[in-house]
């Protein structure tokens, strides 16, 4: 084998080396951009939960009320489905609206990740979204009046596919 030959397999090991490593880089990034996404959707989560927390607080909301009502504004289809089906008043209607929002923001935040989550942790998840919005009750109703035309085609199919299994 003369230096030639050697020289060559040199650069043929050096080919293979520089398209192991673009390999080896092109996975980290897709891997960053996975996270860095998953972290956005975790901040806009927490915020909007906080957000929710606010609009609980009857001084808030109350004044919400007052200004809705002076300016016009007509409850929500969900407020007003439960101010017909349960007998809510308005400021009660608005409270479980903002106490389903803040579930579904929890439960939207997991559907993407749930095929990652521990075995027992999948099943108890899967089994309260079932619970939820697969029986009667206010859960039902926002599922029905607002999920149903708002949500994200996908995670109304996870949605979808967790009802239409036997519990």
């Amino acid at each position: 084998m003369n230096w030639e030959e050697v020289g060559a397999i040199g650069q043929v090991l050096g080919s293979l080396a520089v398209f192991v490593t673009l390999g080896y880089l092109a996975a980290q990034v897709r891997h960053a951009r996975q996270e860095t996404r998953r972290a956005l959707g975790q901040d806009r989560s927490e915020g909007h939960r906080e957000l929710l927390a606010q609009a609980r607080d009857e001084r808030i909301s109350s004044v919400q009320l007052k200004a809705d009502a002076a300016l016009g504004a007509l409850p929500n289809p969900v407020a007003t489905a439960l101010m017909e089906q349960a007998g809510l008043t308005l400021e009660e209607a608005n409270l479980m609206v903002g106490m389903q929002i803040a579930w579904w923001t929890y439960r939207l935040q997991m559907i993407p990740d749930v095929d990652e989550l521990p075995a027992m942790q999948r099943i108890a998840f899967d089994n309260q979204v079932r619970g939820s919005y697969g029986r009667p009750g206010v859960a039902r109703v926002f599922y029905e009046t607002y999920l149903k035309g708002a949500a994200h085609p996908d995670a109304l199919r996870y949605i979808e596919n967790l009802l239409a299994r036997p519990g």
